[in-house]
């Protein structure tokens, strides 16, 4: 089982590297949800994955709320992808949905493309797609490299105990290939029981691993 950290600072990546997490998803913010970090502490994530040996995906998020972003919103998004990849960022976690709850394929585009050569994980904003549009979504993300989606299966108020129904239909539809993470809710407690139910391979939390 592939176990992936959220986390926002260099002491705990430490600590859930010593607890055995196989991938660090680097944020800031975490209590708004997870926002862009600031470009020394991915520089020093970068140096500490490489000597652990340990996956690093960041995350590209500019403000907390909705992921309908604006033009200049999207530029900044842009900006901070390339940044980090001239860090040696080889991997980030980016979303963006429109006012009708929909995949905004033109945003997600140009972020690609800035992306390149990085692997790209579409984040949680999965689920503020309107679930009639879901499958067309992982199609498309498949088609445009996207290595992999997060999801909860609904909104967080909800449990990840309620969203399992909809988290099997989201593996169902998706394209072989294309690698579902459940999370939010997911922690060292529950984390196999979930991957046993929903038959994945990959969880995410920021209870993970327990951190002593």
């Amino acid at each position: 089982m592939e176990k992936e950290i959220a986390l926002a600072d260099i002491p705990t990546m430490k600590a859930a590297i010593s607890a055995g997490v196989n991938r660090v998803e680097l944020n800031a913010n975490l209590e708004l949800g997870g926002l862009t970090p600031d470009p020394k502490t991915v520089a020093m994530a970068v140096q500490l994955a490489e000597k652990s040996q340990v996956d690093l995906v960041v995350m590209i998020r500019p403000r907390s709320g909705d992921f309908n972003y604006t033009y200049s919103e999207i530029e900044m998004m842009r900006q901070s992808i390339l940044t980090f990849k001239s860090l040696g960022v080889k991997m980030v976690t980016f979303g963006v949905v429109d006012a009708k709850g929909r995949l905004a394929r033109h945003h997600m585009l140009k972020l690609l493309e800035a992306a390149k050569p990085m692997k790209v994980v579409y984040h949680m904003a999965f689920d503020a797609i309107d679930v009639s549009c879901q499958s067309q979504a992982l199609q498309w993300l498949y088609q445009y490299g996207v290595v992999r989606v997060l999801t909860h299966g609904g909104t967080l108020r909800t449990g990840i105990e309620e969203t399992i129904p909809h988290l099997q239909e989201i593996i169902a539809m998706a394209p072989k290939g294309l690698t579902i993470m459940p999370g939010g809710g997911v922690t060292y407690m529950n984390a196999s029981r979930v991957a046993t139910v929903l038959g994945v391979n990959d969880v995410h939390g920021s209870k993970i691993v327990r951190l002593s």
